[in-house]
């Protein structure tokens, strides 16, 4: 059995692709792995870039935007590696990563997923959590965590055949927190290893607005909260974030006329419509 499985889920993400899996085949490795490389129906050249330079990269190609979830899916579904690595497009692994990561996992049986050390294209530590994380991404020493961030996670083979994929009724975001929690749930311990360095340009493909992503991160954190805390805390999420955009809406509108991204006001209205209608989970077209 292969010890490494690296997922890589794209949509038009040839800017960094080629960086992105130079970074794995050129370092050195102890481990063997395979790259599973699946296109979500990508515009530019991702497809000819991966077919050309890695011919060993097995490809998927999907005929539609199946979202992040659906399609690393596909990969968790043929992988063939004692774990599993879900990598994001905009990364570059620095020599010796994926074996620290794959080692740390060896030798602790009791960890169900770690994440490496995240930096900035400046090499200097990437925010990795949310208000409570209490900034672990600082470390220096491996750190048991709750969460972890999914440009690049790495999951133990028992604990994908334990408690499934990722949840399909996520469309892009949230995606990891849920993940990350069920692995908790499921009694795995999941840990930050900062001696396995990533570099993370950080949602290049979401630096222009993205009104897809945007209304799918909201309609996400709906679900999560539905999903995981009950109808209590989903109601008021659902009620505090139907006054929010309600406000942007209304700020926004005198000066729709002279905004340079339009879709942004109907991205808005979007959000509104499913905090009304309570349409938590993604359609695919």
């Amino acid at each position: 059995m292969l010890d490494l499985s690296i997922i890589i889920v794209n949509y038009n993400g040839a800017k960094y692709l080629e960086n992105c899996l130079n970074s794995v085949y050129k370092s050195r490795h102890k481990i063997n792995f395979e790259i599973i490389f699946i296109d979500n129906n990508s515009s530019d050249n991702s497809l000819e870039i991966v077919k050309t330079k890695f011919p060993r990269a097995k490809i998927i190609r999907n005929q539609q935007n199946l979202g992040f979830c659906k399609a690393n899916n596909l990969g968790l579904k043929i992988y063939q590696g004692r774990y599993a690595l879900l990598l994001n497009t905009d990364t570059i692994t620095k020599d010796g990563a994926l074996d620290q990561m794959v080692g740390f996992m060896d030798r602790n049986p009791a960890a169900g997923a770690c994440a490496p050390k995240l930096l900035n294209p400046d090499n200097s530590p990437q925010h990795q959590g949310g208000f409570f994380a209490q900034r672990f991404w600082l470390s220096d020493k491996p750190v048991k965590v709750n969460f972890a961030v999914g440009a690049c996670l790495l999951v133990r083979r028992k604990v994908i055949d334990k408690i499934g994929g990722l949840d399909e009724n996520f469309f892009f975001g949230n995606d990891d927190l849920d993940w990350c929690l069920r692995i908790r749930k499921a009694g795995w311990k999941i840990y930050y290893l900062p001696q396995a360095e990533v570099i993370h340009y950080g949602g290049f493909t979401t630096k222009r607005f993205n009104p897809r992503l945007y209304v799918e991160g909201f309609r996400g954190g709906l679900y999560f909260a539905k999903k995981h805390y009950g109808k209590l805390a989903y109601q008021a999420y659902r009620f505090v974030l139907a006054i929010l955009i309600s406000l942007l809406m209304i700020i926004t509108l005198p000066f729709y006329p002279f905004l340079k991204n339009k879709s942004r006001l109907k991205a808005y209205w979007e959000i509104l419509r499913i905090c009304f209608k309570g349409q938590v989970t993604p359609t695919y077209e």
